[in-house]
């Protein structure tokens, strides 16, 4: 994968595009489903899943405002308009500050850094204080889908929710041997898994909630 070149100007050239998430969303959409992609990059799944389901409304959040900079210059190189499709920038541990309600439908953590090194376990988005923050913004019986390739960062994500009973609806270290599956069926592929399926890596998915 190769390097990402930091565009400087990149918060200011968002900040006041149209797909930048704003307050008002959420009272002129409140009866809608809102769903959740964190770590979004440069939105090749978001994208995917606002432009095949306009009843939802969708929100990409990335703490890289050159990362949403380049999504949203994609979005418009494609000519998409995508008015249920919204980016946030900022560090995942605001996002309650943003949304103080049980909102989403459904979070989507998409082959998020593995942070291998055991002195790191805390930075994981699957360790148990990132699982208590999603809890503070999931409705009641939402769902969280969680996919990586690092099977290390599998082993122990299903640990975490294991020993802390959360309910696990569903768990495989092989989603494309599993894709008749009624959990993957409308299995919606980033752009890493693309890559990582060339490769012929195994994909690992989890799906709990609360």
């Amino acid at each position: 994968m190769s390097r990402l070149r930091t565009i400087k100007n990149a918060s200011d050239l968002i900040k006041n595009h149209p797909l930048i998430f704003k307050q008002e969303e959420l009272i002129k959409r409140k009866k809608i489903n809102f769903y959740l992609e964190i770590g979004c990059g440069k939105g090749h799944f978001i994208v995917k899943q606002a432009n095949n389901n306009h009843d939802n409304v969708y929100i990409g959040v990335d703490k890289s405002s050159t990362i949403i900079y380049k999504a949203i210059k994609k979005i418009e190189k494609q000519n998409l308009v995508l008015t249920n499709l919204h980016f946030i920038n900022c560090d995942i541990k605001k996002i309650v500050d943003i949304f103080k309600h049980k909102i989403f439908t459904k979070i989507f953590i998409n082959f998020c850094d593995p942070w291998p090194k055991k002195r790191h376990e805390k930075r994981r988005l699957t360790s148990l204080p990132f699982l208590l923050l999603y809890k503070k913004i999931l409705k009641k019986k939402g769902l969280v889908e969680f996919k990586t390739d690092n099977d290390l960062l599998y082993s122990f994500t299903l640990n975490v929710l294991q020993k802390n009973k959360f309910k696990i609806v569903y768990f495989t270290d092989n989603l494309y041997k599993n894709l008749n599956n009624k959990f993957n069926r409308d299995n919606v592929s980033t752009e890493y898994e693309e890559k990582f399926i060339k490769k012929n890596k195994n994909i690992n998915k989890i799906i709990w909630h609360y």
